[in-house]
């Protein structure tokens, strides 16, 4: 595989530096012998170093103690909290992306790349440099060719308001604080996805620096193959990515809901199967995601029960969403239910997930058919009812997929699950108010019932909801695509310079 630069607009100093750091090899420094690398890894960069990595930076960098510092450094995720930066990169432009990765590899120091910080398994932590991309959060629309373009940096909220008022859309999440650099390099999946396809799909062009310092437009007909991988692939394996274009869509008016099951008298065992059905029968207009709350054994004992939680929107009309449900309403009443006819982003408003960090570990699974079959769902409510318990919760989650999610076959981009119906995923949140042992006996509930659930899957994951906990995970994550995965990873970044417990190795 070659890989052409399409920008080589690169200073002296930039050329003269990625030279050098390009004749490195990751373990080894500035020629080193192993033991004396891994003594000046531990050390860290010298004071001098640090400054000089600054005057090389249009933006700062930051080192602990340094206001903002510590907002910044920490991730979404608590669990991974105690795992700090030395410097942050606050990086401003593609060039300082190349200087910060080149810097890291001169000093032989680790790097990770954080635009969100949302990565489930705190890939987006280190204890070396933090290349920041938050600066770099431009969202605009090119109305002639019906395109956005968004920075490297762009959360969900600037993707938002760019597209919100030239009435036009992507497939999004509904959190507005994740990245859109992780959520399309993974997939990118949404409420959008079964009519209009996963949001790498979407991806027209992308711009990445890779492990040597240069800059590559990648496309489907400028280094081709890296296009494929970043299409999917997952986040943080084969260099930092700078900005993505992609196609747009009208929007339209939406119906959007949020529908409850108390659980009461077991009706949920009854209404789930049914509502599940109903569901992956409908228009691929409609997006869902369907949640089953787990209960102690000390709650079902004094009557409580798995309840049900709706949530999703509809292109269409309420009375048309109600005659989807009603087999569903005819086996029990909802508890509570908000439906609302409303203008598509007015609509996002409604469906938002409120961010903020916690406690949390996702496990998650694939379901090629359209309704658990009868024993899965036995054993589905036996566990959640034997949930250990802590302060926040638990719960059975189905993600609807289908659709246009399914329409290119699976080696058409990196995204290799094309063939599913739902994404069954076992979420546990915790607090720090929990004690370890707390958190120990519903993390081992958690493992139990995966393993219990994932006998009735297609035995992949997805890559975007990352689990250290999966052994598996390069067949999960990538199935056969993982091969070719591996052979671009070796053509572009052969010392894995980009590394983390999941990422890519070289072929």
């Amino acid at each position: 595989m070659t890989l052409h630069a399409q920008r080589s607009d690169l200073s002296r100093r930039r050329f003269l530096v990625g030279s050098s750091a390009a004749a490195l090899s990751v373990g080894l420094g500035r020629g080193l012998a192993p033991d004396a690398a891994e003594a000046q890894a531990r050390i860290g960069p010298s004071e001098q170093a640090w400054k000089e990595l600054a005057a090389r930076l249009a933006g700062p960098v930051l080192r602990p103690g340094d206001a903002g510092f510590a907002r910044i450094a920490a991730p979404e995720n608590r669990r991974y909290a105690d795992k700090v930066p030395a410097g942050i990169a606050r990086c401003f432009t593609s060039d300082d992306v190349a200087q910060a990765i080149l810097w890291s590899r001169e000093q032989d120091f680790p790097l990770v790349a954080r635009s969100g910080g949302h990565s489930y398994a705190g890939f987006s932590t280190t204890d070396g440099l933090m290349i920041d991309m938050a600066p770099m959060n431009t969202a605009q629309f090119d109305s002639s060719a019906g395109a956005v373009r968004i920075g490297g940096g762009a959360r969900n909220q600037h993707i938002h308001d760019a597209l919100r008022h030239v009435g036009r859309v992507i497939t999004h999440g509904r959190c507005p604080s994740v990245g859109a650099a992780g959520f399309l390099l993974g997939g990118g999946i949404g409420f959008n996805m079964r009519e209009l396809g996963l949001g790498c799909d979407q991806l027209i062009t992308s711009e990445i620096v890779t492990a040597d310092g240069k800059m590559l437009s990648l496309s489907a007909s400028d280094n081709a193959e890296l296009f494929w991988a970043c299409r999917g692939g997952g986040g943080g394996n084969f260099g930092i990515n700078t900005s993505f274009t992609l196609r747009t869509f009208t929007v339209a008016p939406v119906c959007v809901f949020a529908i409850k099951w108390s659980g009461e008298s077991g009706q949920s065992e009854k209404v789930f199967p049914v509502l599940m059905q109903a569901l992956d029968a409908a228009p691929n207009t409609l997006g869902s995601r369907v949640s089953l709350a787990a209960v102690t054994k000390a709650q079902f004992d004094r009557g409580e029960d798995v309840p049900i939680d709706l949530l999703g929107q509809f292109k269409g009309q309420a009375r048309d969403l109600m005659e989807i449900l009603a087999p569903a309403y005819r086996i029990a009443p909802a508890s509570s239910h908000a439906i609302h006819e409303m203008s598509y982003w007015d609509g996002q408003e409604f469906l938002k997930e409120a961010s903020g960090g916690s406690y949390y570990h996702e496990r998650s699974a694939f379901l090629n058919e359209g309704v658990l079959e009868d024993r899965a769902l036995a054993v589905a409510f036996e566990w959640l009812r034997q949930w250990p318990g802590t302060r926040a919760g638990a719960d059975l989650r189905f993600f609807q997929t289908g659709g246009q999610v399914n329409a290119l076959p699976p080696n058409a981009t990196a995204f290799v699950h094309r063939s599913s119906r739902w994404i069954m995923d076992i979420g546990l949140d915790w607090t720090a108010l929990d004690p370890p042992e707390v958190v120990r006996r519903s993390r081992e509930w958690q493992d139990g019932f995966y393993q219990a659930m994932r006998t009735f899957t297609n035995g992949h994951a997805y890559q975007n909801f990352s689990d250290p906990a999966l052994t598996d995970w390069q067949h999960a994550y990538h199935g056969d695509n993982f091969a070719r995965l591996t052979q671009v990873k070796r053509a572009v970044d052969p010392t894995s310079v980009f590394r983390f417990d999941q990422a890519i190795p070289p072929g």
